[in-house]
């Protein structure tokens, strides 16, 4: 009797424990951004500047997370400027460890391309025509995959938002800090939102994120304000996929 006693109890507690670790890694998966699709209207004070799409996919333990953003209206007549940006690569429960990375802006007869490979211990790329070879850490992020490492963090109520970033041929740190919580209302409904903005010296760019908690923190609205031109994005449509 008593070793049935003991046996049902060391039972009980491996199915606890085992039961713990299910869902830790269940909380860990879901952390990261649902697989999706969003339209966004981006704008300069009044005047309507593009469209930009964005998507996140997932295959097996890959990812890939592009957007895409084409000027409209009177944008297009003066710029014709089309922008790509795509990143692939790794995840592991919260972890995202990104591979390639492409940027191109086109503005009719000329482009900007910046694209790096990340493989191990170095990130090897080229912008504007230049080459580069750099000595990376793990945890590097490319410019597009810091927005899902924002997005899990700010899920997982992480404090110290801090990231180190491949960004147009040189590593360079990027630092968030927390502004409150707010409610704002779109197109595509209203949400609420974790209000964030990138920590930078001096106080000739801003830039400021709404991350919505409804959508797994992706941002619903983005404010960038360099001198005296204040551009807005915001979302109007999100499904998942």
């Amino acid at each position: 009797m008593r070793l049935a006693t003991v046996f049902n109890t060391k039972k009980n507690a491996l199915y606890t424990f085992l039961l713990s670790l299910i869902l830790l890694s269940t909380q860990a998966v879901q952390a990261l951004p649902k697989a999706f699709e969003a339209d966004y209207s981006v704008a300069k004070g009044s005047m309507s500047l593009g469209n930009l799409n964005a998507s996140l996919q997932y295959s097996g333990n890959r990812y890939i997370y592009s957007k895409s953003t084409k000027a409209t209206g009177i944008a297009a007549m003066l710029t014709g400027i089309t922008i790509t940006e795509k990143t692939d690569g790794l995840f592991s429960g919260q972890n995202i460890v990104p591979q390639n990375y492409l940027y191109n802006q086109s503005r009719r007869s000329k482009s900007r391309i910046d694209k790096v490979h990340f493989n191990g211990k170095s990130a090897v790329g080229s912008y504007k025509d230049n080459k580069f070879n750099l000595a990376v850490q793990s945890g590097i992020q490319d410019r597009a995959s810091l927005e899902l490492v924002l997005a899990n963090d700010i899920g997982s109520n992480k404090q110290q938002l801090n990231y180190t970033v491949v960004e147009r041929g040189k590593v360079k740190q990027y630092n968030f800090q927390k502004l409150g919580n707010e409610q704002i209302k779109t197109p595509a409904g209203t949400f609420n939102t974790v209000k964030v903005k990138v920590v930078r010296t001096g106080n000739k760019r801003e830039t400021v994120f709404w991350l919505a908690k409804e959508i797994d923190f992706i941002p619903v609205k983005i404010r960038h304000r360099e001198k005296d031109d204040v551009i807005t994005t915001v979302i109007r449509s999100y499904k998942k996929i």
